[in-house]
């Protein structure tokens, strides 16, 4: 049986507890659990001591790393794991019992790819499931996936996923400020070789009020990140691939498409939520045209008016 590492970077105690009952529950036994404190000022040892398992190991770091660069705190807590892949967990996700089974079935099934995805539900703080995302095919190409990611076909989140360990250690995590669009750049990455995806639900990503995504004070950081994926997300420049279907693929996912896409991010992650006297932050949407940033000046004002 393959060793599967979940680490879990911890600073939130709130539903901490629920996530670790997720991971022991999991019907697939041969894992380790690696939660790294990250200096945390709530008492994160108690919860993880009251769960008697000799698979969980506890970490603290001596100063806090991830209020000042997550992507950092991630890389640094892959480090302390053994197993052949890895899950980057988070203090607040769930996993369904049969997730880890699943997902090391697909990465016996398809053994040249880097990353196997579990299909996954957005939950709020009463585990009330809000929406599911769809169903992909088996095994897509790294076209196919960029073609899903472009469409939202599929949510964004990193906890989703299982890594090959070494594929993940030699490459690390895209940092972009506070994490935002990390988790679809390093997915993209890794997707290089194919991507295996579960048919069912497997995994339930929370929005609460204290997730780091509904953080208003983080839509500087939010724009900035918005722009550097973009351009990492342009500059990908995949050659044209030799399978029919893949083709299609590769011609859907063109520059137009991407910086379409580039446009819905920029006002729906960020400059929809912005008070109206900071208008002028839509000259800092650097990929957008004279044109675009115009069209979002008006819809800006119209929204803040008429959608109040």
């Amino acid at each position: 049986m393959k060793l599967i590492s979940f680490v879990l970077p911890a600073y939130k105690a709130t539903y901490l507890d629920q996530a670790i009952s997720s991971i022991l529950n999991q019907s697939y036994e041969n894992w380790e659990l690696l939660l790294v404190d990250d200096a945390s000022p709530e008492n994160l040892q108690v919860i993880v001591d009251s769960f008697k398992d000799p698979r969980i190991k506890y970490y603290r770091n001596p100063k806090n790393i991830g209020g000042t660069d997550l992507v950092k705190q991630w890389n640094h807590s892959i480090t302390f794991a053994e197993g052949e892949y890895i899950v980057l967990a988070a203090d607040d996700d769930i996993y369904h019992p049969n997730f880890l089974q699943t997902m090391v079935e697909l990465s016996i099934k398809y053994p040249t790819v880097d990353i196997v995805r579990a299909k996954t539900s957005i939950i709020n703080e009463r585990n009330e499931v809000s929406i599911t995302d769809e169903t992909i095919t088996e095994y897509c190409s790294k076209h196919e996936f960029l073609y899903h990611w472009l469409r939202a076909t599929i949510f964004t989140c990193i906890g989703n996923y299982m890594f090959k360990s070494t594929a993940l250690k030699s490459k690390g995590f895209i940092n972009f400020p506070s994490a935002f669009c990390s988790d679809a750049a390093t997915a993209i990455m890794m997707a290089e070789n194919g991507i295996a995806n579960t048919d069912n639900v497997l995994f339930s990503f929370r929005i609460s009020g204290i997730h780091l995504s509904s953080d208003r004070s983080q839509l500087d950081k939010k724009l900035i990140a918005t722009t550097m994926f973009y351009r990492w997300l342009l500059d990908l420049r995949y050659e044209k691939p030799v399978e029919e279907r893949d083709q299609f693929f590769f011609y859907e996912n063109n520059t137009k498409y991407i910086q379409k896409k580039c446009l819905y991010d920029y006002y729906n992650q960020v400059i929809k939520y912005l008070p109206w006297y900071k208008f002028w932050k839509i000259s800092q949407c650097e990929l957008l045209s004279m044109r675009d940033k115009c069209i979002t000046l008006g819809r800006f004002f119209h929204n803040k008016v008429f959608r109040r």
